[in-house]
């Protein structure tokens, strides 16, 4: 009998090693959350151009559900590359530094981007065809399209994937030269500052969805795009490993101790099944951050005479829900992928990994070119057939009076 207790006797974390870890083995790794991430984000992006598209020409409801459908994928695209990148940086040689230069570039790549596209093609196009008042006019179209009424465009996914990677980066990195001792702890505040980022982007889309502040197009590439509770679960994750591993050194274990753990099935499946909990944690705080502070505007605003009750608590939950509360629901939907997540994963061959990001922006480009013609044409086709309609109705108004004058 007592033999068997000893059998069933639930084993420390500290007495685990890869000798006697469970078989349990997860077949996902970063590459695959890539991959999903950068279709989920052309997926998305097809539904915002179609959507776009629909409001210009087509008429509402011309595509149905698909646009909403689509861009809905657009809600996967951060958790999916933070998760990756959590995974790159905890496991890859001088990770931090490399992650941080890939995503300081990328961000810039994205800005320039959207600096020729809007700038030199939209305003260029606008200018040539109205001198005078061709740049505000680009700019009023362009905010009425992609801003759906909230007066700001946040898209630039590698700025939140930046800001996690510094967040990360400052938790777990330990400095081999400055910072030493008790000086680390001003290096661990460093954190605060993307996080303070974070909150100044925040604040800069809810003065602007409520029209305190006009934000110029520009600045739109430097928002983030995440919901802010989503934040909050990034940190949770890195905070998850730091904690672990001063567990094992007052347990009298040495870092070559956890960093044999952390090699184990074990390990891995604890970090799922947490990540997973703090993610349901997570979306009903945010469910109730959306309730509450809609409910709140709700009861502070002024009905207008036009507008019904509903309705007008429909708007304040959008205007809320376009500051990024209430966005992490479809976080929910990753959680079977998660537990099927090896965050230690990773693959001999790493031009793959180099080759991913090449192949997601050509397609990228190629999705902006092709549906920015598609939009451009619908607009152009928009006002041709306004211009013929009212040919078409003062041609019957001379008919008309034409007719009365002969009687």
């Amino acid at each position: 009998m007592e033999e068997v207790k000893k059998k069933h006797k639930k084993r420390s974390i500290y007495e685990v090693t890869p000798e006697n870890d469970i078989k349990f083995h997860g077949p996902l790794s970063y590459r695959h959350f890539r991959i999903i991430g950068w279709a989920s984000l052309i997926i998305a992006q097809i539904g915002v151009f179609l959507s776009a598209d629909e409001g210009l020409a087509s008429g509402l409801g011309h595509y149905g559900f698909l646009p909403t459908f689509l861009s809905f994928f657009g809600n996967l695209v951060a958790p999916l590359f933070l998760i990756a990148a959590f995974s790159v940086v905890l496991t890859a040689k001088n990770g931090y530094r490399k992650l941080i230069t890939l995503y300081v570039g990328l961000s810039i790549l994205m800005y320039i981007g959207f600096i020729l596209v809007y700038q030199h093609y939209l305003v260029g196009l606008f200018t040539t065809l109205a001198p005078e008042t061709g740049g505000n006019a680009a700019e009023r179209l362009f905010v009425s399209i992609v801003g759906k009424g909230n007066n700001f465009f946040a898209f630039n996914i590698f700025i939140d994937l930046l800001l996690c990677s510094l967040i990360t980066f400052f938790i777990n990195y330990t400095p081999k030269e400055h910072f030493q001792g008790k000086k680390i702890i001003i290096f661990r505040l460093f954190a605060l500052i993307p996080i303070l980022y974070e909150v100044i982007s925040i604040l800069l889309k809810m003065l602007s969805s409520t029209g305190v502040i006009k934000l110029p197009p520009l600045v739109f590439p430097l928002l983030t795009t995440k919901a802010p509770i989503a934040l909050l679960i990034f940190l949770m994750g890195a905070l998850f490993f730091k904690f672990r591993e001063r567990r094992f050194i007052k347990k009298g274990k040495t870092l070559e101790d956890y960093a044999r753990f952390q090699e184990t099935n074990l390990n891995k499946l604890h970090f799922s099944i947490f990540l997973s909990i703090t993610i349901v944690i997570a979306v009903v705080i945010d469910l109730i951050l959306l309730i509450v502070i809609s409910a709140s505007l709700a009861s502070r605003g002024q009905i207008p005479v036009d507008m019904s009750e509903s309705d007008f608590i429909a708007l304040q939950v959008q205007s809320v829900y376009s500051w990024g509360f209430g966005q992490t629901f479809p976080l929910l939907f990753i959680i079977p992928l998660i537990m099927f997540f090896d965050y230690r994963k990773s693959h001999a061959n790493a031009l793959i990994d180099t080759i991913i990001p090449v192949v997601g922006v050509g397609l990228l480009v190629f999705v902006y070119v092709e549906g920015g013609f598609e939009v451009f044409r619908s607009f152009f086709g928009h006002i041709r057939n306004n211009n013929e309609e009212n040919s078409s109705l003062s041609n019957s108004a001379k008919a008309i009076a034409g007719i009365i004058r002969k009687r």
